[in-house]
């Protein structure tokens, strides 16, 4: 048997029904998005000492800027959930594509401080889409088996975009200008808008009531005949979202691919208040599994951006030993940063896949979310080797190879707590991704937020070893919290999926 979270219905315009050219189409579009968003993000993060002159101000002004993009992020979120659950995935993933041009082209002709911060507070308006609705766009259309690799190749674009930007825009700005990044930058989201258009149709999908969520497992052939599939004793959700909308399969007819083409459906796929959705992280955030994710996933992302936004100050400035130009900072930060994402999402996905079919057949055939969180494992062992390395090199002023290899472990460890934390919360809360990913990148953007103005005050009152010291412990702790998680997620589930007023 395969693994399926979701039974499709027989209708051929169910997304889990959709022929494989499409959902490859579609997510490789959105690849090649959060590539360009991850990207957006650190765009002039290698050339801040020169940026900084260009404008007159200093370092900690323009690492303000960052904080800005990213708390516009995390507050947009609250509204991108809902408008994508009520009015779909596709009209929110237009308008993000929009705003992200838009806010290119303004920050390309900003004449100061000002401009360039209002600019990139459009930009994180639109990246929000990306940070929520690409794993609920995988869950839509792929089954839980088949989930692992792909939601590898999304981390591997969100790592490699926010890596490899480092590796030429280190140099564009320090032989060209900051503002020909935000030209590229421009041209690169004008594309995705144009694929978006053609080749991301809508995911979000009203399923017959009795179409409930049953996990099967790949067990052997025996397992068919003791009659009906097995299903973990908790269901993945008992409580289906009231719509009301949904279509007999039976009569349905193939869409034709222009008529997928339209910018939104003119129809809701929910019932529910915009505005009782809208307030849905703030009691999403009680489910055990959900909170678990926005400590793992929230804090290791945060640490990593945290991370960057030194990098830049401790090998430019002649005060930490370094003084680099900013294309050799951008090749420390990008190019084995680059290829630890490479080789982490490269093993994490397929891994992934594989250790939960084993696990099943070890377990009697049935299926467990749980079975996801072994990834935690090496995610410890590489990002604590990563922090407190990189901590002793950079302090005792190493050559800069030292402190490229631990940053580089410390994105290899990231890619694999990604696709551990991003696979279990689809598989446990597969009918609410949208809503649960909201809850997890609100508050990691929020905390982020705050790194950036910490960071450095940080670093300047207890130096390099002690902060990155402490940052490496804080990481040990939360990756630990992984064990209750595992002992008791069962439990955890059950309790969510009886407590009505989390997923209401």
């Amino acid at each position: 048997h395969l693994l399926h979270h979701r039974r499709p219905s027989s209708s051929p315009n169910d997304p889990l029904n959709w022929p494989k050219w499409r959902k490859v189409a579609l997510i490789l579009t959105l690849t090649y998005g959060t590539g360009v968003v991850g990207a957006f993000g650190p765009i002039i993060g290698a050339g801040l000492e020169q940026v900084a002159e260009n404008f007159g101000t200093s370092v900690d002004s323009l690492s303000e800027i960052t904080g800005d993009c990213v708390i516009a992020i995390g507050l947009v979120l609250i509204v991108t959930a809902p408008a994508s659950v009520i009015w779909g995935r596709r009209p929110t993933f237009l308008a993000g594509c929009i705003l992200l041009l838009a806010s290119s082209i303004w920050s390309a002709l900003s004449k100061d401080v000002g401009n360039l911060t209002a600019a990139r507070v459009i930009g994180g308006m639109g990246m929000a889409p990306a940070e929520c609705l690409v794993q609920a766009s995988i869950g839509d259309i792929f089954f839980v088996h088949e989930r692992g690799k792909w939601i590898a190749l999304w981390s591997f674009a969100l790592l490699g975009g926010i890596c490899g930007v480092s590796i030429v825009n280190g140099y564009l700005i320090q032989n060209a200008s900051w503002r020909v990044c935000f030209v590229i930058m421009a041209v690169l989201c004008a594309v995705f808008l144009v694929l978006v258009f053609f080749f991301v149709p809508e995911t979000a999908y009203n399923r017959p009531e009795s179409l409930t969520s049953k996990t099967t497992s790949p067990s052997d052939e025996s397992h068919e005949k003791e009659g009906p599939d097995k299903v973990t004793e908790v269901q993945v959700s008992e409580v289906e979202k009231a719509s009301g909308l949904s279509i007999q399969s039976e009569t349905e007819r193939p869409r034709s691919y222009w008529s997928s083409l339209k910018p939104w459906e003119n129809r809701r796929f929910s019932d529910a208040s915009f505005w009782k959705l809208a307030i849905s992280p703030f009691t999403f955030v009680c489910s055990p599994i959900v909170a678990w994710g926005t400590l793992v996933y929230g804090s290791t992302s945060a640490w990593l951006v945290a991370l960057s936004v030194s990098v830049s100050m401790l090998f430019s400035s002649p005060a930490y030993g370094y003084d680099f130009q900013a294309g050799p900072v951008g090749l420390i930060s990008g190019v084995g940063p680059f290829i630890a994402a490479i080789l982490g999402n490269a093993i994490s996905g397929p891994l992934s896949d594989w250790s939960v079919k084993w696990l099943s057949r070890r377990n009697n055939g049935i299926y467990e979310p749980e079975f996801r969180l072994f990834m935690i494992i090496p995610t410890l062992i590489f990002t604590t080797i990563g922090w407190y390395g990189w901590a002793i090199s950079a302090n005792l002023l190493d050559l800069w190879i030292g402190p490229a290899v631990f940053y580089s472990l410390l994105n290899f460890g990231q890619a694999l707590a990604s696709v551990a934390v991003v696979s279990y919360v689809v598989d446990a809360h597969a009918d609410y991704a949208p809503e649960a990913f909201a809850t997890i990148n609100c508050i990691k953007n929020l905390f982020t937020f705050g790194l950036t103005y910490y960071t450095d005050p940080w670093l300047d009152k207890q130096g390099v070893l002690r902060t990155f010291y402490t940052i490496g412990g804080i990481n040990i702790a939360i990756c630990l919290t992984t064990i209750p998680m595992y002992i008791y997620g069962k439990r955890a589930r059950s309790w969510v999926h009886r407590s009505s007023w989390i997923l209401s």
